[in-house]
């Protein structure tokens, strides 16, 4: 016993300096870049699970030996390790982190990156962000809070669409919108079109324009809820990779996931509810009677002169009817949103849906939408990944009719001594005005939302599939397959007792079928390898779209069999409504379809394909310099095949000079600073089917039977090309205050040569109407700046000011030679009254053409010398601009806690709006600017005497009091109407 005491006191001897050494706490002190302390950073052994933290002097004392190694974190500061050596003093400085290190930013093609390795602009937003906006059309949510990006709602009715728009206009007659993906799938963003090119394309039968129907653009399908975040690509180099579809640039759109719940089931839910109700409205003079001119009244038997006030006076005593104000309804608008997550190891679910409920202001408008949505993401072993996801949305909108023939405008004309709350007797039929034949005398607008209708229904599956295949640590293959398709079946009514129809037409009714597909897949392998300071990414890929939209439609008269007496009849039996989905109710006779169905009972058909194959290839060098170089192959169904095979590059550079010259960060001001360039050449697409000439039949013209088939009114071009856009742009991106302010500005330049003109008008010796060809350009400029400030950073308290500013200006270099100097090309949907979206060389994209006053060179208005009212020039010239000089969103967010207030200035500085509604009242006598015309004027100018354009024109003194000449008001040209912001 005494032997084995012996030995064990000679072991513990021996092992006493080795206890002491593994025991012996090691002290040390945390520093940053300036010698100051650094406090509350956390110091642990490596593998070990206990630590400490560094007190206020930076200082700390922890249990190691010698070799082991330290590692010491801080939110600041991100993460270093050390090594302990013999002595056990330890001395750290922290390198302060940019902020940079650890992001990452979905770019094309779903590739994550980091931020400071993009050599263009980007700008990323939170889903939930939009989400919180609660618009009824999420893309509104996006506006003011991306530099460079308008939108734009038609109207604010329940179902209206919105247009998007990156960095101005790039095309003059094609898509200016941005390509939208999810999950690195193409998805469908069209809006209807009513013109059907006679009948030929995918639009209505009756091939209608789009200037009085409002169709909801098809991303608004989509639940906001279900985004995680929308990546803003704006400029080509960072759309190369997508193609000629993303030439306006690109919406990237990553949806959320489903998190591991251990087994547990997460359950979110959130609720909306919003009133909306119409508060201004146009000045109106409602105190003249009905009269078509010079103070006389309205006597006629007709409803020609009985919405022109411009009569006497109304009688003292006469009892007048805010028709306005009693036509609008308060909107309601309520949304439900439910969401579901479920998840075990390697295997989640993610289960939402959403009901929305919009009741517009316009009587009987209503947008109704039901979503839902399935994602799972699954991991097989430690290389694949799954990720699929469908979603399913059905959207009912029953819609009002939008623009010159708009309710409101009927309001504002409606005789102000006549109630629009009398509209319909017992049996529904319309109650006149001053018109014994109801064809004969306006609609009442009340009436007309009951009985001149339109909607549709549409239903639609998007189901994607994501597939990542990492065998290697260096390697990665991803495949993302996507099949879009939804169908929207339409109407659109006009009771028999219309305005809009004759008696003898019984009413019309038009049906309309819309099927889309669409599949889209992209695979894709990168490989990244490091080395000696240098790093490389290498990517290859191929891409394939086929999107295929069938239209069938019928329009036809007699959904009633005649009118009696104010009754109206249908198979023997009194009727006052009608089943607008059933197209069976039209005269078989009266029928009109679409080409394909009238001659072969099928729909017609638009299919665009592509299939591209691009690659890219990115070095890097310490991480603070960064070249990336992308080159795409694309060939398109569009463009004729001789010259569909086509291609082009793009290249950037993004230098972080704050890390190249560390200096920089010493004040304590600057925390990161990058500079960018980049350029691209990218492609745009005509429409399909512009580059060839097609039969239409041609009955009305043929004394054949069945008619003959002759060559379209426009003479599609066998010879286009993709036009060219060319793009550069240089940027720079800086932190202060340890990203307190931080600043993103860029310069951006595009040219784009080869424009496809569509529907231009030339010389009749081309056999057409109308040409499609390769004949103009323009170039597109701009400055974006978004600034971020932190003015208040506590740990309850939050208070952030986001900035975005936008200066845009553009030129139309060249149009067509058939296009006079001075004339305009335009679009026929921006045509109303004589004003339309009219583009002249020399000129900005966006003005707008009209009538002007003749003017000699002094700028003084030309006035007749025997009537004493100005004279004016007819036909489209430019009247106005609007472009704004200037845009700026403002942010604010506020946060304390758990609770959040943020609110959203949008503003826009300059730019011209032409003011039809002021233009139409204004020669209808019911604009505030009629108020007085029994004042008499003198107008302003000078008398065309022939001395007009001497040095000594003689000055007008001819005196009119406009209520005896009310062609004074009904006369004048379009740039009176127009207004400068």
């Amino acid at each position: 016993m005494r032997k084995f005491t012996n030995r064990l006191i000679a072991i513990l001897f021996f092992m006493g300096p080795l206890l002491a050494q593994a025991q012996a706490p090691v002290t040390g002190r945390v520093l940053d870049e300036k010698g100051q302390p650094v406090v509350g950073a956390t110091v642990l052994v490596k593998g070990a699970k206990s630590g400490t933290k560094t007190d206020a002097n930076g200082n700390f004392t922890i249990d190691a030996k010698a070799g082991d190694v330290l590692v010491i974190s801080s939110v600041n500061f991100g993460s270093q390790q050390t090594k302990v050596k013999s002595g056990g003093n330890v001395t750290v400085n922290m390198v302060a982190k940019d902020g940079t290190m650890d992001e990452v930013v979905v770019t094309a093609m779903d590739i994550k990156k980091a931020p400071r390795e993009l050599g263009y602009a980007i700008q990323t937003i939170k889903g939930s962000e939009v989400a919180e906006t609660q618009r009824e059309n999420f893309i509104n949510g996006l506006q003011g809070r991306v530099a460079g990006l308008s939108v734009t709602p038609t109207t604010g009715t329940a179902g209206a669409s919105s247009g998007i728009i990156l960095r101005g206009f790039n095309t003059l007659s094609g898509t200016n919108q941005p390509l939208f993906i999810i999950d690195g799938i193409i998805v469908d963003n069209t809006t209807f079109n009513s013109n059907s090119q006679g009948g030929s394309g995918v639009g209505l039968a009756s091939d209608g324009n789009n200037r009085n129907i409002d169709n909801t653009n098809r991303i608004a399908d989509l639940n906001p809820n279900d985004i995680e975040s929308y990546t803003i690509l704006k400029g080509p180099e960072a759309t190369a990779l997508y193609g000629s579809q993303a030439s306006s640039g690109a919406i990237v759109i990553t949806t959320k996931r489903a998190k591991l719940t251990g087994k547990k089931i997460a359950v979110t839910y959130d609720n909306n509810f919003r009133m909306q109700k119409l508060t201004r409205f146009a000045d109106v003079n409602n105190e003249y009677s009905a009269g078509i001119s010079n103070n006389t009244p309205f006597t006629s038997t007709t409803a020609t002169g009985s919405f022109t006030s411009f009569g006497p006076k109304w009688p003292a005593g006469t009892k007048l009817y805010d028709n306005v104000n009693n036509f609008y309804e308060t909107g309601f608008s309520q949304t439900h949103n439910l969401g579901l997550e479920f998840g075990i190891k390697n295997l989640g679910f993610r289960a939402s849906g959403q009901y929305l409920n919009n009741s517009g202001v316009v009587p009987n408008n209503f947008y109704k939408k039901y979503s839902g949505r399935i994602s799972n993401t699954t991991k097989i072993g430690k290389y694949i990944t799954l990720t699929p996801s469908v979603a399913y949305s059905y959207a009912d909108n029953k819609k009002p009719t939008k623009g010159t023939s708009s309710y409101l405008m009927s309001l504002y004309q409606w005789p102000a001594n006549n109630d629009i709350q009398r509209y319909q007797d017992d049996y529904g039929a319309k109650l006149t005005l001053f018109n014994a034949n109801p064809n004969a005398d306006f609609d009442n607008p009340v009436w007309s939302t009951k009985n001149n209708i339109m909607g549709d229904i549409t239903r639609r599956w998007i189901a994607t599939m994501g597939i990542d295949i990492k065998p290697f640590e260096w390697l990665n293959v991803a495949g993302r397959f996507g099949y879009d398709t939804y169908k929207t079946d339409g109407y659109i009514m006009i009771h028999p007792q219309s305005f809009y129809l004759t008696a003898g037409t019984l009413g019309t009714l038009e049906n309309y079928y819309t099927t889309y597909k669409g599949y889209n897949h992209t695979i894709t392998a990168s490989a990244k390898k490091e080395w000696k300071g240098f790093s490389g990414r290498l990517l290859v890929g191929t891409m394939w779209q086929d999107f295929e939209t069938q239209q069938y439609a019928v329009v036809g008269n007699g959904i009633a069999d005649s009118v009696v007496g104010g009754k109206i009849y249908k198979y023997g039996n009194i009727v006052n409504s009608w089943n607008p989905t059933d197209s069976n109710l039209t005269a078989p006779g009266s029928r009109v379809r679409l080409q394909r169905a009238a001659s072969k009972g099928l729909p017609n058909l638009k299919i665009f394909r592509e299939i591209a194959y691009f690659g890219e290839v990115s070095l890097g060098y310490k991480n603070v310099v960064f070249l990336t170089y992308s080159q795409r192959f694309e060939k398109a169904s569009p463009i004729p095949p001789k010259n569909n095979n086509y291609n082009y590059p793009g290249a950037s550079m993004s230098l972080i000079v704050s890390d190249i010259f560390p200096i920089l960060k010493k004040g304590e001001i600057i925390d990161y600073f990058k500079l960018r360039a980049s350029l691209a050449n990218t492609a745009r697409l005509n429409d399909p089917y512009t580059n060839q000439r097609v039969f239409v039949p041609n009955q009305s013209s043929s004394t054949t039977p069945g008619g003959t088939f002759t060559y379209s009114f426009t003479n599609n071009n066998p010879d286009l090309v993709p036009e060219r856009q060319s793009t550069y742009e240089v940027g720079t991106e800086i932190r202060f205050f340890n990203g307190r302010i931080t600043l993103d500005a860029a310069y951006y330049n595009t040219l784009n040569t080869k424009q496809i003109s569509q529907g231009f008008r030339a010389s009749y010796a081309t056999t057409a109407v109308l040409n499609t060809t390769n004949a103009a350009s323009l170039r597109n400029e701009g400055v974006e700046l978004t600034l971020n400030l932190t003015p208040v950073k506590r740990k309850n308290f939050n208070w952030n000011i986001n900035f975005n500013f936008s200066h845009m200006w553009s030129k139309v270099l060249t149009l067509p030679e058939s296009i006079g100097p001075l004339n305009d090309y335009y679009n026929s949907d921006t045509y109303i009254s004589n004003v339309r979206g009219g583009l002249i060389r020399g000129f900005s994209t966006g003005t707008i053409t009209g009538s002007t006053y003749q003017r000699n060179p002094a700028g003084q208005i030309l006035i007749n010398a025997g009537t004493g009212l100005p004279l004016f020039n007819g036909g489209n010239q430019l009247i106005a601009d609007r472009n704004p000089d200037f845009t700026l969103g403002t942010l604010n967010t506020f946060r304390y806690k758990n609770w959040t207030l943020s609110f959203l200035w949008d503003l826009k500085v300059g730019g011209d709006i032409y003011n039809g509604t002021d233009q139409v009242l204004t020669r209808i006598g019911k604009s505030a600017r009629t108020a007085n015309r029994n004042n008499a004027i003198i107008v302003d100018g000078v008398l065309n005497d022939g001395l007009q354009n001497t040095n000594n024109p003689t000055k007008n003194t001819i005196v009119i009091i406009p209520n005896f000449l009310s062609t004074y008001y009904t006369t004048m040209p379009d740039e009176e109407f127009i207004e400068k912001m």
